[in-house]
């Protein structure tokens, strides 16, 4: 199976194709990515230097989020236009799963918390079973000190190093911080196995796991609110 991953939640993204359980290639996006054209560019990119016709995709994977609400936008409808050209099934893993799956396997416990601002994080807990790792939570908007960790526990995600004083403890550790991003290549992997298990997804129902409204909604319901006193 070819499957071709897109990744724009975090600051630095990546596109990858990935073909039967090893990456062929994967291109870091730059980090003014603001457009859809500039992400199709590094597409065109990928599949030249795998070798590959874009017909010869079996499945493509985006990054749902939470993180950056620009990079998801341009990453959800440049995934859907790409399976609805190309007439290839289509599925979205939490951007969450993704770094968690970058934890090292004798990890049994992965906690994931990415910036959210506001003195909060994105955050998940997972737990392994089998080779893989399963949610031991719901995906969440959280302080971190609210936070409940087991131990042993590894910690990832770019805002690990800044929670590291309410959540490093004996047992509870930070990850290699090459693992705190996710990558298009984990996450054509994670949709590969989840595909292979059977899930399918509505390419028009796809939306991305925000987790919370973008603040400039919340600034402009304020200033819409205050204009009207």
């Amino acid at each position: 199976m070819v499957v071709l991953g897109i990744e724009t939640s975090s600051k630095l993204g990546s596109v990858a194709l990935w073909r039967d359980g090893h990456p062929l290639c994967e291109r870091l996006l730059e980090q003014s990515l603001r457009h859809g054209a500039l992400l199709f560019v590094e597409l065109r990119r990928v599949h030249q230097e795998a070798g590959l016709e874009p017909s010869q995709v079996d499945l493509i994977a985006v990054s749902l989020g939470p993180g950056s609400f620009t990079g998801l936008r341009i990453g959800i409808a440049s995934a859907r236009t790409a399976a609805y050209v190309l007439e290839k099934p289509l599925l979205g893993v939490p951007s969450l799963d993704a770094i968690a799956a970058n934890a090292p396997p004798e990890a049994e416990h992965v906690a994931v918390v990415l910036d959210a601002r506001r003195g909060e994080v994105y955050a998940c807990l997972y737990a392994r079973a089998g080779e893989g790792l399963e949610p031991r939570m719901p995906y969440q908007v959280v302080r971190p000190e609210a936070l409940e960790l087991p131990a042993p526990c590894v910690v990832l995600g770019d805002a690990a190093e800044r929670c590291a004083a309410v959540l490093v403890r004996p047992g509870v550790t930070l990850g290699d911080k090459e693992a705190w991003r996710p990558r298009a290549s984990v996450v054509a992997r994670l949709a590969a196995a989840r595909f292979e298990r059977g899930e399918r997804q509505d390419i028009h129902a796809l939306a991305p796991l925000y987790l919370r409204r973008p603040e400039a909604e919340d600034v402009w319901e304020r200033k819409q609110g205050g204009g009207g006193k």
